[in-house]
């Protein structure tokens, strides 16, 4: 079944979804296109999932992004990017004992993953219970950067964190009352992106510039064009 999109600002919202794919390397899903919005299935059943959530003010929890991460990762199968069934909507722990490295960063160990992102969801819960100090771009900046850092830093997924996270993002963006915020995928806005992971600050800085783009007046297809032609291309690791 299709999901009515009229509730939704539709346009920055299949950018989002089809954005954060590229970023993560696929390329062969188009979520424009009605044979991909499908209620309960795939990265977009996972954003209405994560939407009607945050709306609702409903808290988040460990076996919400689970299930998050198993309805992405079952839907990047078929788009030739193999994933362990084990690995399908489970967190790295004792029943999933591997451990992740990203580039030069080493995220948690496995046995230090479930209390990590317990803990997460309970501060992101006690962040939210006073929404309206967030209308104000620097507290929302801090929140945003350090809780999608944290998320990214503890790594609970073999795979599936970049997007999950994201997801996570906009979670807290659209709960605060703020606009989708689109991770641009070309290749220096997605360097920049990478290069935000470095630092709290880094990161803060980065979700700074996001929240004043997601509100820019050109922002076009979902994208605010952020190329400076004068910055060197370079080639950045998978984040998952």
């Amino acid at each position: 079944m299709s999901v009515d999109m009229s509730g939704y600002n539709a346009q920055v919202n299949f950018c989002f979804l089809n954005e954060s794919n590229k970023i993560e390397g696929i390329h062969a899903i188009d979520y424009r296109y009605p044979r991909y919005q499908i209620e309960g299935v795939g990265h977009f059943g996972a954003f209405v999932l994560s939407q009607e959530m945050a709306k609702k003010h409903e808290p988040l929890t460990v076996r919400v992004i689970k299930q998050w991460q198993k309805l992405i990762t079952i839907e990047q199968i078929p788009c030739g990017v193999p994933i362990a069934k084990d690995e399908i909507g489970h967190i790295r722990g004792p029943n999933l004992q591997k451990n992740v490295r990203i580039g030069t960063h080493i995220p948690s160990d496995y046995s230090e993953v479930p209390t990590l992102i317990e803990t997460l969801m309970e501060d992101i819960k006690d962040d939210l219970r006073n929404i309206d100090k967030y209308t104000d771009d620097g507290e929302f900046s801090k929140l945003l950067g350090t809780r999608f850092l944290k998320f990214e830093r503890i790594h609970p997924f073999t795979d599936g964190n970049g997007r999950v996270g994201r997801l996570l993002a906009n979670y807290i963006a659209t709960y605060c009352g703020r606009p989708i915020i689109v991770f641009n995928s070309e290749l220096i806005s997605r360097n920049r992106y990478i290069d935000a992971h470095a630092s709290e600050e880094a990161m803060v800085a980065f979700m700074a510039q996001k929240i004043k783009q997601s509100a820019s007046p050109k922002r076009e297809n979902g994208v605010v064009d952020e190329t400076d032609p004068s910055e060197e291309s370079r080639k950045k690791p998978k984040i998952n």
